[in-house]
């Protein structure tokens, strides 16, 4: 059985045609400065792909195979900020 889990991420944006970079766990344990993630631009949807956007990574597995991508409430924003 798969496990679907929720991680925090912001927008980098990306140079690369139709890809995003998000960088995903920052400020989690021993992935402090987080891991930039690249996913295909029609997986983010429109309200998330300017830089700095806090989002939802929700993935499957404990692996990076990403099934959805939500932009954070302003609540939820407040409290995961990119930095403490």
């Amino acid at each position: 059985m798969k496990k679907v889990f929720k991680v925090r991420g912001a927008v980098f944006g990306s140079l690369y045609p139709n890809k995003i970079h998000i960088n995903v766990g920052y400020g989690i344990g021993m992935m402090d400065g987080g891991k930039l993630l690249m996913i295909d631009t029609f997986k983010v949807p429109e309200n998330c792909r300017m830089p700095n956007t806090l989002v939802w990574i929700i993935s499957e597995d404990y692996g990076y195979n990403v099934i959805k991508i939500e932009k954070m409430s302003d609540l939820e924003a407040k409290e995961n900020p990119l930095v403490r």
